[in-house]
């Protein structure tokens, strides 16, 4: 087990540094909005968010996470950071984005986005523009908003997916999980979503395994859906994101030279060498569209 441990190390780190390419100037006018989901639970969805939310603040990029997960909302027991306002509590005068939002390691901020996302569709006019007010500050700050979404495929997640510039869809090797991946593609293009759709598996034991996923998911949604899946990389089986896992740390923090860490940075850089969409609408072009679909 060792020596395949510091065999997958070495090809990651061979990965790593590749590209010695200066990272891309900052984007200052619009702030990303990238969505992260899965088609099915327990692929690993929100320790892989939140890891890749910190590789890129170790990237120099600022973050946002915003938990949008409305059932089992856990991004702040991952973190670390219990939240003590919501969403819905920037309806509020006496609440403002800075209470809201949780400083978090590596200077990322959290947002708790929780059932209140969905109270708000009982606001009035000068509520919801308030609310937008205050989440528009955001823009001068963040680079990229990272949104955990729920798991599968139902319309509180759907709302997410569609609103956002970006989405990172995360699966594993498994075959449950890849037919779930491709229900979610199947499902978001029936709702005619245009934005860039972006593939990491993730617990796979092999580059091999790896890349056989890849390019089945990416056959059957090009064959299929018409769609274009843009690999970001894969994230080896380790056995440090478990013990991270337990600890309630972030993998990157507590095991930052394992395999799994190495995948996830790997993963950063290649996100934001990739590039942003020509058309980015930031923080509140995406709560304006939350605000019309629900």
């Amino acid at each position: 087990m060792r020596d395949q441990a510091e065999k997958l190390r070495k090809i990651v780190q061979q990965s790593r540094f590749a590209n010695h390419t200066p990272l891309p100037a900052k984007n200052r006018a619009k702030t990303r909005v990238i969505a992260v989901t899965s088609g099915k639970g327990g692929v690993g969805k929100t320790n892989f968010t939140v890891n890749l939310a910190l590789a890129l603040a170790g990237l120099d990029q600022k973050v946002v996470l915003l938990d949008a997960d409305l059932g089992m909302a856990n991004v702040d027991v991952v973190l670390g950071c219990p939240a003590t306002y919501n969403l819905l509590n920037l309806v509020e005068d006496r609440i403002h984005i800075e209470d809201v939002t949780v400083n978090g390691p590596r200077g990322i901020r959290f947002l708790s986005g929780g059932s209140g996302v969905y109270e708000l569709a009982n606001m009035n006019s000068v509520q919801i523009q308030h609310t937008l007010s205050q989440l528009s500050t955001l823009e001068d700050w963040a680079d990229i908003i990272l949104v955990d979404t729920g798991a599968g495929i139902g319309r509180n997640v759907l709302d997410f997916v569609i609103a956002a510039d970006e989405v990172i869809i995360i699966t594993t090797p498994e075959p449950t999980a890849m037919t779930d991946a491709y229900a979610m593609m199947k499902v978001y293009a029936g709702q005619r979503g245009s934005s860039p759709l972006r593939l990491v598996v993730n617990r796979v034991l092999d580059s091999q395994e790896g890349r056989d996923v890849t390019e089945r998911l990416n056959t059957v949604a090009t064959r299929f859906l018409g769609l274009q899946l843009h690999s970001l990389g894969m994230v080896y089986e380790d056995t440090n994101m478990r013990q991270a896992v337990k600890f309630q740390t972030p993998v990157l923090l507590a095991y930052p030279d394992s395999v799994a860490s190495q995948c996830i940075e790997s993963i950063a850089r290649k996100l934001l060498y990739t590039g942003s969409p020509s058309v980015l609408t930031g923080i509140r072009g995406f709560f304006n569209r939350i605000f019309d679909i629900i």
